[in-house]
C-alpha cells in the first residue's frame, strides 16, 4: 500500500502545489492537538497558500479568539511539520463563513 506522501510525490504537480496539499494535511491531521478542544470543530483548516494557513471559522468571536492566539498555533503547526519542510507556516488567516457551524453541528 502506498503512503498519501509517496503518491503525492509521483504526481506531476508543481512544488509549491505539493507543498500546499502537505501543509494542509499537516494540519488537519494535528488540527485536535493543536487548538484548544472548545474551538476544535468551529475552527477548520480550509486550504494553504504560500505560507498562509486558511482557517474557517463561523464568527467573528472565533477569529479574534484564534487570532490573539496566532503565536501559539503557529508554534505547534511547525512543531508538527517534519524537519526537511520547515519553515512551513508562516501566517494565520480567518475566513467567517457562518453556516460552517450549522455544517459542523450535523456531523
Amino acid at each position: 500500500m502506498f503512503s498519501f506522501k509517496d503518491i503525492l510525490n509521483d504526481l506531476p504537480l508543481p512544488p509549491e502545489v505539493k507543498k500546499s496539499i502537505t501543509a494542509l494535511e499537516i494540519a488537519k491531521k494535528n488540527w485536535k492537538n493543536i487548538v484548544p478542544q472548545e474551538f476544535f470543530d468551529k475552527a477548520i483548516p480550509l486550504s494553504f497558500d504560500n505560507g498562509t494557513l486558511i482557517i474557517e471559522v463561523p464568527n467573528h468571536y472565533y477569529s479574534q479568539i484564534l487570532s490573539s492566539r496566532t503565536l501559539e498555533i503557529l508554534e505547534k503547526l511547525e512543531n508538527a511539520t517534519p524537519p526537511d519542510l520547515k519553515p512551513l507556516f508562516k501566517h494565520l488567516k480567518f475566513v467567517i463563513n457562518p453556516f460552517s457551524e450549522k455544517k459542523n453541528s450535523k456531523t
